[in-house]
């Protein structure tokens, strides 16, 4: 069954009678087809009983692509060891330089990330708030950061989703009228918003044969599938885990079986991404206090800030 619930827009009586008047109003005055010309497509689209699914994905994938930075808290479930482990963060994201800095409020509240440590280099600062209490640098893809972590530092914010739903469009263009559908409307964290799946038509474990130059990394971003699942399908202790030419892999053909998405009906980002698999619910992201480029400064992703404590 799936996690995601909320109250249902569409059942409130009150919102049903005041649109019939609205339409009853304006189909006599002949008005209409202009207003609604006329309308910019957030309201265009969230007056429709039945909205356009392909439309509201392909502009929830355009809308993201044009944030510039983003602040927000997320509460984050994956699936490690067949248990659902929650973490919840603040986070504050630059796409450009790319550059995050993140709070831990639970499971270990205190904890403090930032990427990069310096402009230009590729080193993760983690202030542990426990033994040795000092801030160490990391390698960012290293074993001991991406213990029981689905994602990297590097899929912070929307674009990592974006491109996996890109992908999934590209892929089976002719088939998405069919596989995207729509499933109503609820309000979440305060927000009114469409609920879709998306459905890949044949989700499979199937062989792969590992290149010369293959990781882990390079396969799921060439197959746009995730890594752990690959690592989790194959019983590898390691993210970097040396693979051999030759060696056959078992991998997903989908990132996931089911994809559940809450998109804002107003702002057209995504609230809660579900991914499920062959087993049940592999992971779950959600977003609370989404601000949309706010002006962060240079400040905001350096461990000199004084509202750290790097």
């Amino acid at each position: 069954m799936p996690l995601i619930e909320g109250y249902d827009i569409r059942s409130s009586h009150l919102l049903r009678k005041a649109r019939r008047l609205c339409l009853g109003l304006m189909f006599r005055n002949g008005a209409l087809r202009h207003v609604l010309r006329l309308l910019p497509i957030t309201w265009t689209l969230s007056f429709s009983q039945h909205p356009e699914p392909l439309q509201i994905l392909n502009t929830m994938i355009e809308r993201t692509g044009t944030l510039r930075t983003l602040r927000y808290e997320l509460k984050k479930y994956e699936r490690i060891q067949g248990k659902l482990l929650l973490e919840h963060m603040r986070f504050k994201l630059r796409r450009n330089p790319f550059a995050v800095y993140g709070y831990q409020i639970s499971p270990r509240q205190g904890v403090e990330v930032l990427f990069p440590v310096e402009p230009g280099n590729n080193r993760l600062l983690v202030k542990p708030n426990s033994f040795p209490y000092i801030s160490l640098t990391f390698d960012p893809n290293s074993d001991l950061i991406l213990e029981n972590q689905h994602q990297t530092i590097r899929a912070v914010g929307y674009d990592q989703s974006r491109s996996l739903l890109i992908a999934a469009r590209d892929k089976y263009r002719s088939e998405l009228p069919r596989l995207v559908k729509y499933e109503g409307t609820l309000v979440w964290d305060g927000h009114r918003c469409y609920k879709l799946l998306l459905q890949p038509p044949a989700y499979e474990i199937r062989s792969y044969t590992v290149q010369s130059g293959d990781n882990l990394f390079s396969i799921a971003d060439k197959l746009q599938v995730n890594w752990y699942k690959i690592m989790e399908l194959n019983g590898l202790k390691s993210p970097n885990t040396a693979l051999k030419p030759g060696q056959v892999l078992k991998v997903p053909s989908d990132y996931g079986k089911v994809i559940r998405l809450i998109i804002d009906a107003e702002r057209f980002i995504p609230l809660v991404l579900e991914v499920e698999d062959e087993i049940g619910v592999y992971e779950r992201y959600e977003y609370y206090n989404v601000e949309i480029d706010p002006p962060f400064t240079d400040k905001d992703f350096s461990k000199t800030n004084p509202e750290y404590k790097f």
